[in-house]
């Protein structure tokens, strides 16, 4: 696949992750929701950075803002931030076994919270940092889960 069907197919998944994102949950998992739209940019910046980069994630992080009524430009920031490290290191990050990326996912996935955090604090949405430093555990945790069937679909429908 390539050409306008790849983008389209990324842009899929991409939205698919801001609708698991914005579905309504209990309480109790909003504390430890996953990072479903950072861990899908990721993926995608590493398998294919020449489709993924910072303006995909920046449009993407847009429609998150929108979709989620947090203040316009705060996902856009932090996505853009997030995908650029996972796009600048992609050759690296691609070749480490399974458990490494886990920690460097994990590590981008903290950037990515701290700047969601930073922006909060800026427009005076200050609380406890649990709410922050919990979805980073969980999503570290489930790149595997995000990482092992996006590859795969990735590999059948031919996407590079």
């Amino acid at each position: 696949m390539t050409g306008l069907r790849a983008y389209a197919f990324i842009a899929a998944t991409l939205l698919a992750a801001i609708l698991v994102t914005v579905l309504p949950y209990p309480h109790a998992y909003l504390l430890g929701r996953p990072l479903w739209l950072p861990l899908v940019t990721g993926y995608w910046c590493l398998a294919a950075p020449r489709r993924m980069g910072v303006f995909t994630a920046w449009a993407a992080g847009l429609l998150a803002d929108a979709a989620m009524a947090s203040p316009f430009g705060e996902h856009a920031l932090a996505l853009s931030v997030f995908a650029y490290m996972m796009s600048r290191y992609h050759l690296r990050i691609r070749n480490l076994p399974m458990g490494l990326q886990m920690l460097f996912v994990g590590l981008n996935l903290f950037v990515y919270e701290f700047a969601i955090f930073w922006i909060n604090g800026l427009t005076s949405k200050t609380g406890p940092i649990l709410p922050y430093a919990l979805p980073v555990l969980v999503s570290t945790a489930l790149w595997p889960v995000v990482f092992f069937p996006l590859r795969r679909l990735r590999r059948r429908y031919r996407i590079h």
